[in-house]
């Protein structure tokens, strides 16, 4: 199993992170991509990966980075530091305007997302997005034409059947599912998205230390339980839980080339 979303250099991390790393391959997992923020985290993320064989880094800044970050410099960092073999892609990168309500600060939001897909489609670097209560806006800036042939994954995603059509026709963007597939109870539109989504667009993360699914709900997540979100997924489509693994690795795989 590929964990292809965590955040291991997390404080929440630091008195067990070895050990928590030891269980997720212990328990037949195959790689971890710990993801990037902001240049704190990005160089934590970057370390941790260089320290393991088998975890992979994401560089990005997210969305809430907030106005006082240059867009110069983060086109600058992530040219140099994606050179690094351990880099896998540019992310996780997007608009969040659940958090942000501001106008202008939205639309700085918009100009730093679209800065680094401009440096990931220059770096030929797949693309982890996070996006909250901006799906229209996302869409309408992914439809430019010069994104069009990035491959890039929609992160943690909890959008409704309309979201999910939209997206599914893009045929280079994946649909990835944390431990909130977990949360639905059954009759829930979200169940119907994760039907409708075809099994080779998934990949499935964990998002930790945030979002553990059940049974572990309201605890710190860890790669570990990525197990359980495969099984969450095999019982709402009728797969076995070992076809979602595989195949749901080999999208990691081929998405990340790993």
């Amino acid at each position: 199993m590929i964990d292809s979303h965590a955040h291991l250099d997390f404080e929440n991390f630091d008195s067990d992170r070895e050990s928590v790393i030891k269980r997720f391959f212990d328990d037949n997992g195959k790689a971890i991509i710990n993801i990037g923020v902001d240049f704190k985290r990005n160089e934590k993320s970057l370390k941790i990966a260089e320290e393991n064989k088998n975890i992979f880094s994401s560089l990005g800044f997210h969305p809430e980075e907030g106005e006082e970050i240059d867009l110069t410099e983060v086109e600058k960092y992530l040219r140099e530091k994606s050179k690094n073999s351990k880099v896998v892609a540019i992310g996780e990168i997007g608009l969040d305007y659940f958090h942000c309500q501001d106008a202008d600060k939205r639309e700085f939001q918009k100009r730093l997302f679209i800065r680094q897909l401009e440096v990931a489609k220059e770096l030929n670097l797949p693309v982890i997005v996070h996006c909250r209560d901006a799906y229209d806006k996302l869409l309408e800036i992914i439809s430019k034409d010069e994104f069009k042939n990035l491959k890039m994954v929609v992160h943690c995603f909890c959008g409704g059947l309309k979201e999910t059509e939209e997206f599914l026709k893009f045929p280079n963007l994946l649909i990835s599912f944390t431990g909130n597939v977990t949360f639905v109870k059954e009759g829930n539109e979200f169940l119907e998205v994760v039907e409708r989504i075809p099994l080779e667009r998934i990949m499935v993360e964990t998002d930790c230390p945030f979002l553990a699914p059940v049974p572990n709900r309201g605890k710190r997540n860890e790669p570990q339980f990525v197990r359980f979100i495969i099984n969450k997924i095999a019982e709402v489509k009728g797969i076995n839980s070992e076809k979602i693994e595989t195949q749901t690795d080999q999208t990691a795989v081929d998405f990340f080339s790993l």
